[in-house]
């Protein structure tokens, strides 16, 4: 996983103003393929996080390959995720009419894929 230099101050001060530790990655599968999905969380005693570019991440074991992959992103103001090598691609299939883009809403709060088409999905509160 990758958290761009761009997108790192911005997802640290985000998780300064929610009081959060960190971010929790999960994988949801939707009508547009796998998805990966993250969450603002404040880890418990058992959690066991990894800093990635300065950026405290849980990820569960058995996601971590998928994990490798993943780019956080800062792209015209909006943080996004990309994760090209999953079915899902970044969520976005071009070739598609009713174009998906990530459309998850039952994740709760996180960021969540989108580039240029309109959502970009920001549920952070």
């Amino acid at each position: 996983m990758k958290i761009t230099n761009e997108a790192s101050p911005v997802l640290a001060q985000l998780l300064k103003e929610k009081k959060a530790d960190g971010l929790m990655m999960e994988i949801h599968e939707t009508c547009c393929g796998k998805s990966p999905v993250f969450a603002i969380v404040v880890f418990d005693e058992n959690d066991k996080p990894e800093t990635i570019d300065g950026i405290s991440v849980l990820i569960p074991e058995e996601q971590k390959e998928l994990a490798e992959k993943i780019v956080i992103d800062l792209v015209n103001g909006e943080l996004v995720v990309m994760a090209p090598e999953m079915e899902g691609g970044c969520s976005c299939h071009h070739d598609e009419e009713h174009e998906c883009c990530g459309h998850d809403h039952d994740h709760g709060e996180g960021c969540c894929g989108g580039h240029g088409h309109g959502c970009g999905c920001h549920h952070e509160e």
